[in-house]
């Protein structure tokens, strides 16, 4: 019972956080879109349920971002993280530490 009222609490504190910081920090329905696009490829790039495997896939994103950006364009630097995402989808699609099913 105190945990639901501590929970409920919590949530109306933050709520009230986040109608008094709105008007000062625009705040648009898109905002954050890029950030958890790239948590995905690097959550598929090491694997479902796999902590290294996605701290290894952040590393090589980020390598890939980078060369990419220096090499081609910053510009396309996004673009890069949707063609590691497109090549682990063909080729690995467990991830690069990911298990593969087993079929009963």
């Amino acid at each position: 019972r105190m945990n639901m009222i501590a929970m409920a609490l919590a949530g109306l504190l933050a709520g009230a956080a986040g109608a008094a910081m709105a008007p000062i920090f625009l705040v648009y329905p898109d905002v954050g879109q890029i950030p958890v696009i790239k948590a995905f490829v690097i959550i598929v790039l090491g694997g479902m349920g796999s902590i290294p495997g996605a701290v290894v896939a952040a590393i090589i994103l980020g390598v890939v971002e980078s060369l990419g950006s220096v090499y081609v364009s910053v510009a396309y630097r996004d673009v890069f993280a949707f063609l590691v995402l497109i090549g682990v989808l063909l080729f690995r699609p467990h991830g690069l530490f990911g298990q593969k099913e087993r079929r009963a």
